[in-house]
């Protein structure tokens, strides 16, 4: 009998599971490696989809093949204070988005020169010196933090924007500024430098504390352009930034500046194959009997039905690794204190009993993902408590319709994309944040019975590998259900 007593499926995070093994369960998916390989920049995918363990893996692995990487991380920046500390647009008649992009491309390529003179000394030889001369003027021992030096220079944009200049002084000081006259001489000794180290710079996260404002739309806007132009310095130079979905499709800015560069973009998305293997690799890594067993192995050895367990875990899940790690845990936490022994199976029992927290659970981070775009997403939510099993289209429509008239009460913040919305539109986002599908998609529980399972005990790949049918069009589909992810949370209220 295998011993499960150390078995662990991880955190949800990649940045709390990087010093967990994340190395070395990783998967190289297809998104990795084409970002990995320099063939993409951006990476786009919705919250818990992987971003940030792609970037953890790439700057691990880089560093230990001695390449020079940096990463920005969430606590280098504050969206709060940007909106405090920048006049308005409205207010000072300046437009943000080519400050924000200069002010990227600065702080970039300052950070670019600090990495390369830490790693090769003080360079005091030939022209890659005017790189430390610069340094020790301006940026003297590193004390000021990156967001400082990026807030530092967007201001001296913004004085000289909405200062008191003549206007041929503020066409020389801000040409002189968006042109980076200041460090434009060094950027040829720093291509020279960076083809005796390589340089990646990844920036991940910008969702973290994400505020919808001007200056947090510009500043992703912002980086966008300058990841394009910095890229183009230099094949020893690159730049990587992940958007989350939303962010991707809701700044105008970004959706144009795309257009231009959709071959450097790419979306991340699962198969069902995908988080089977996922999954298997994270028992593996922490069982060491399983240490040379197949993926179906693993499965079998934790879980007593586990291809059951599989599909009724992924019929509750909108297909995102970090949604199937915390069922998983969940259920595995709920065999354990249950049980007198901590090698213990995961039975049917357990995710059936997990599955109130677990749809509680991703309901709020789902709403909490969209409380910018679409404020009270929970309280619209709780309207559908009381509703039928099935919606025909006509009745739903009927539903969304007293919904924005106010016949049917929800969270007060919702009203502001709610009221006097046709229904077809408030339909549209729930649909595409996956709380509705189509009725025949929504698997009922009589169908995912464990006694229904038994003659499934042994698990099969190929049942695994099967594609399961496209999302249909919302304007093809007659008949609406609760995603199974939501329903347990919506009727439990």
């Amino acid at each position: 009998m295998v011993d499960l007593v150390r078995l662990s499926f991880g955190a949800a995070a990649a940045e709390r599971d990087v010093r967990r093994g994340l190395d070395s369960y990783f998967i190289e998916s297809s998104a990795y490696n084409q970002v990995s390989s320099g063939t993409k920049t951006i990476l786009v995918a919705n919250r818990g989809a992987g971003k940030s363990a792609i970037f953890k893996t790439m700057a691990h692995r880089q560093r230990d093949a001695g390449r020079s990487v940096i990463e920005l991380a969430p606590e280098d920046y504050s969206y709060e204070f940007l909106s405090s500390a920048m006049t308005r647009e409205l207010d000072g008649a300046w437009a943000k988005l080519g400050a924000y992009a200069t002010a990227w491309k600065y702080l970039i390529l300052v950070l670019i020169m600090k990495e390369l003179t830490r790693r090769h000394g003080r360079l005091r030889r030939g022209a890659e010196s005017q790189i430390h001369t610069y340094l020790r003027d301006h940026h003297v021992g590193g004390t000021t933090s990156a967001f400082d030096a990026f807030v530092s220079y967007l201001r001296r944009i913004e004085s000289v924007k909405i200062g008191r200049y003549e206007a041929g002084v503020r066409t020389r000081e801000l040409q002189y500024l968006y042109k980076l006259q200041e460090i434009e001489h060094l950027l040829p000794p720093l291509v020279r430098l960076c083809e005796r180290s390589r340089v990646t710079v990844l920036v991940d996260e910008l969702d973290r504390g994400w505020d919808a404002s001007e200056d947090a739309q510009a500043f992703v806007a912002g980086l966008f352009q300058a990841c394009m132009s910095i890229n183009d310095l230099s094949p020893h130079l690159r730049i990587c930034m992940s958007l989350r979905q939303e962010l991707y499709d809701s700044i105008p800015a970004i959706y144009d500046d795309a257009q231009k560069f959709r071959d450097l973009i790419e979306v991340i998305s699962w198969d069902e194959a995908g988080l089977w293997t996922m999954i298997a690799g994270r028992i593996r890594h922490t069982v060491p009997d399983l240490r040379s067993r197949t993926d179906d192995d693993c499965w079998g050895a934790v879980f007593t039905r586990p291809l059951w367990s599989f599909r009724y875990m992924t019929d509750r899940s909108l297909c995102r690794p970090r949604e199937i790690i915390q069922y998983c845990s969940h259920a595995l936490d709920h065999a354990r204190t249950h049980s007198s022994r901590k090698s213990v199976r995961i039975t049917p029992r357990d995710i059936q009993a997990v599955e109130s927290t677990y749809s509680a659970e991703r309901s709020r981070d789902i709403a909490a993902e969209y409380r910018f775009q679409h404020p009270g997403l929970l309280g619209v939510f709780q309207t559908f408590r009381a509703g039928p099993p099935v919606w025909s289209r006509a009745d739903l429509e009927l539903f969304l319709l007293d919904l924005a008239t106010g016949a049917v009460h929800t969270a007060p913040e919702a009203r502001s994309w709610v009221d006097s919305r046709e229904p077809e539109v408030i339909l549209e986002v729930l649909w595409n944040v996956g709380f509705l599908v189509p009725a025949g998609d929504a698997v009922a529980d009589h169908e995912r019975t464990p006694a229904g399972a038994a003659s499934q005990q042994a698990t099969r790949t190929d049942e695994i590998r099967r594609p399961r049918r496209p999302r249909p069009a919302l304007h093809s589909v007659t008949e609406f259900a609760l995603h199974p992810m939501f329903h347990r949370y919506v009727i439990d209220r």
